[in-house]
C-alpha cells in the first residue's frame, strides 16, 4: 500500500513540476515576442511629428488658379491680365486701370480643383495688393475660406470674395491671390497675379512700372516683349489633334505685329537686395494703326549659371488715340 502511495505522489508532483516548467517557458517566449514588437515599432516610428502620407488610398485635392509662374516654367505663354480675377462695384465689373483712390470695391477670385475624387474644404485664399510692377512689396487685404468641389461638381469653380478699399494715394495697383490648402497634389499652381493697365497711344504710348529685387542677393534683370492673349473660351469638346493644337497655340511665339517697336529703359538693370527702380516703357505703333493691341512685358533674372528665370511681368493694352 505504501508503494502505491509513493507512485501516486510521484505522478502528481511530476505533473505539477512539468506544468510549472511549461508555464515558465511560455512566459519567457511572450516576453521575447513583446520585446521584438517594441523594437520593430521603434524602428518604424517616425522621427518627426509631421509625416506626409504617400499611399494611393490617400486622396488629395488639386486647387489652382491661373498661375503665371507655373505656366512659364512649363514653356506656356502667359498674360498678366488674369482671367481668374474680377473687380466689381455695386455688382458692375470695373477695369483695374480705372480704380479710384480710397474707394471700396469687391474683388472676386475664381478657384478651380483638378481632382476627380477629392474636394478642397474650407481652404484659405489670401488676397493682397502691390504697386504696379514686378517684385514690389505686398500688402494684405484679407482671407476667405471656400469649398472647392471635384471636377464636374456644382462648386467647381468656386469663388473667394473680398472687400478692398484702395489706398488713398492715386496710382495703379496689382492684385495677388494665394491658395493655402492643407494638402495638394500640385503646390506650384497656387499663386495668381493680376497686373494689367491700359494706355493711349499718342504715338508713341508711354507707361512705367516698378521693378524690385525681392531676394537677398544681387541680381541682373532683363525683359522680353510679346503679344500673347488667352483668346475666347473654346467649346467643351474633344477631337483627334485638339490637344496638340491647343498646346501649340499657347506655346508658340507671339511677336508684336510688324511695324511695332518697344523701348525699355533701363534694359538690363542690376539691383541690390530690396533695391527698386522705375522701368520706363515706350511703345511705338505704326502711324496708320487703329484699334487695341496687347503688349506683355515679361521680366526675368539671371541665375548663378546665367540662365534666365521668370521674375514677373505686366500686361498693357495699347489703344489708338
Amino acid at each position: 500500500m505504501a508503494g502505491i502511495r509513493r507512485i501516486l505522489q510521484a505522478l502528481l508532483y511530476g505533473w505539477l513540476l512539468a506544468l510549472l516548467v511549461l508555464l515558465r517557458a511560455l512566459l519567457s517566449l511572450l516576453r521575447r515576442r513583446e520585446g521584438t514588437n517594441d523594437d520593430e515599432h521603434e524602428r518604424k516610428r517616425a522621427r518627426t511629428r509631421c509625416v506626409p502620407i504617400d499611399e494611393p488610398a490617400f486622396k488629395r485635392p488639386d486647387p489652382l488658379v491661373y498661375d503665371q509662374y507655373y505656366l512659364i516654367d512649363r514653356g506656356i505663354n502667359v498674360t498678366w491680365d488674369n482671367p481668374d480675377f474680377g473687380i466689381f462695384q455695386g455688382g458692375v465689373p470695373v477695369p483695374s486701370h480705372t480704380l479710384s483712390p480710397d474707394t471700396a470695391y469687391d474683388v472676386v477670385v475664381r478657384v478651380w480643383n483638378a481632382s476627380i475624387d477629392c474636394p478642397a474644404a474650407l481652404m484659405p485664399v489670401h488676397l493682397s495688393y502691390m504697386s504696379f510692377g514686378v517684385g514690389t512689396t505686398t500688402h494684405p487685404i484679407g482671407t476667405d475660406k471656400i469649398d472647392v468641389g471635384v471636377i464636374g461638381s456644382a462648386n467647381n469653380p468656386a469663388f473667394a470674395r473680398f472687400k478692398w478699399r484702395t489706398p488713398p494715394a492715386a496710382g495703379h495697383y496689382c492684385l495677388q491671390a494665394r491658395l493655402d490648402p492643407v494638402a495638394d497634389r500640385e503646390w506650384g499652381n497656387n499663386l495668381g497675379q493680376h497686373n494689367t493697365d491700359v494706355v493711349a497711344a499718342h504715338s508713341p504710348a508711354h507707361f512705367d512700372f516698378l521693378l524690385r529685387n525681392a531676394v537677398t542677393v544681387r541680381r541682373q534683370f532683363g525683359f522680353t516683349v510679346d503679344a500673347y492673349e488667352l483668346g475666347p473660351v473654346e467649346p467643351c469638346r474633344h477631337r483627334p489633334g485638339d490637344d496638340r493644337e491647343r498646346q501649340a497655340r499657347h506655346t508658340r511665339p507671339h511677336p508684336l505685329p510688324t511695324g511695332w517697336s518697344v523701348d525699355i529703359v533701363p534694359s538690363t538693370p542690376t539691383l541690390d537686395p530690396d533695391e527698386e527702380v522705375p522701368i520706363k516703357v515706350t511703345v511705338t505703333p505704326p502711324s496708320s494703326w487703329t484699334g487695341r493691341q496687347t503688349v506683355n512685358v515679361q521680366t526675368h533674372y539671371l541665375d548663378a549659371s546665367g540662365k534666365p528665370r521668370p521674375a514677373g511681368g505686366v500686361t498693357v493694352t495699347v489703344e489708338a488715340s
